[in-house]
């Protein structure tokens, strides 16, 4: 099978306030805000906000809906993605421990897996989880915002970690459906990888058989979904028809999500998996200039100003 399905594009979360993501994001983890925007499916206007490196290449690039104000809580568990994690040089997790002592970021385990030292640690405005690995054969460039050293500073996705009460189903879906490959298990965890199986690559699962389903709505809480990069929409298209050949028919159609195009899939395991075409940042903002503006979804085009007034979450840089 080909590796029509790439590494990793980006992941989308769920979230609190735009200004606690702000704080987390881009003042802690020194991530770039690449992009500012609407959620684009529904009537309510909601906040979507990109970070990434400074370009928003795939790989880097995590999003989020600020969904606090909508007064909808989520629950997490079995059927999502359960965690994010980023890769670090090697040495770097006593830089972080400290750097999150001092912002106020909750540090609730340090360990290894895989043979690599992980960092676990949690968003102070919301309730989800990710985790630092040091991979030091990551070499892409580090993100150096908020005055991180470049030594220390985070390189993108390392992987995403899906929380599954069964993994069966999900195997069979991983190597005949996305052309992953499982490489090892670690405990619960089972790791997949496409490609060289470097950072930004890798999936794993983690059984949990007696873990309470997690929800499928939106909500302020969890991570709605995943998505990986394939390289053209006739590869995408290709996908799809094969993994519905598996039987797995709970696809979307191509939806415009304005800087990529994509569709969707339910997993076995229940998580949200999107294969995703990128089209680029700068088709409505310089490549110099990415997310100083505030950029309205087509159906609010009409609304800008009332949307910026409505949507009362405001938030600051500084």
């Amino acid at each position: 099978m080909s590796e029509r399905v790439g590494g990793l594009h980006h992941i989308t979360l769920c979230t609190g306030s735009a200004q606690g993501d702000i704080d987390f994001f881009y003042k802690t983890l020194g991530m770039s805000l690449v992009k500012r925007t609407l959620l684009y499916d529904g009537k309510a206007p909601i906040f979507h906000l990109y970070f990434g490196n400074a370009t928003g290449d795939p790989g880097t690039l995590t999003t989020v809906f600020p969904f606090r104000r909508t007064g909808r809580k989520a629950r997490r568990g079995a059927g999502q993605i359960e965690l994010c994690g980023y890769s670090i040089p090697r040495g770097a997790l006593p830089y972080w421990r400290d750097r999150f002592a001092r912002f106020g970021v909750r540090v609730s385990k340090i360990s290894e897996r895989f043979g690599q030292g992980v960092l676990r640690f949690e968003h102070p405005d919301c309730p989800l989880d990710f985790e630092l690995i040091e991979d030091p054969a990551d070499t892409r460039k580090p993100f150096t915002g908020a005055g991180i050293p470049a030594e220390y500073a985070l390189r993108g996705f390392h992987n995403w970690t899906v929380l599954a009460r069964e993994t069966e189903d999900m195997d069979i879906f991983m190597t005949e459906g996305w052309n992953y490959r499982p490489i090892g298990t670690d405990g619960a965890f089972t790791r997949y990888v496409v490609g060289d199986g470097d950072a930004g690559h890798v999936i794993d699962l983690h059984l949990q058989p007696t873990a309470k389903a997690g929800s499928w709505f939106f909500g302020e809480g969890f991570i709605h979904h995943g998505a990986f990069k394939v390289p053209s929409l006739e590869v995408q298209e290709q996908v799809k028809l094969e993994v519905e050949g598996l039987g797995l028919t709970d696809f979307s159609d191509r939806k415009h999500r304005g800087y990529f195009q994509s569709i969707y899939v339910r997993t076995p395991s229940g998580a949200l998996f999107e294969a995703s075409h990128s089209i680029g940042f700068d088709v409505d903002e310089p490549a110099d200039k990415l997310g100083l503006e505030f950029i309205v979804s087509p159906q609010f085009a009409d609304r800008k100003d009332a949307l910026l007034r409505q949507l009362n979450d405001p938030f600051e840089l500084d």
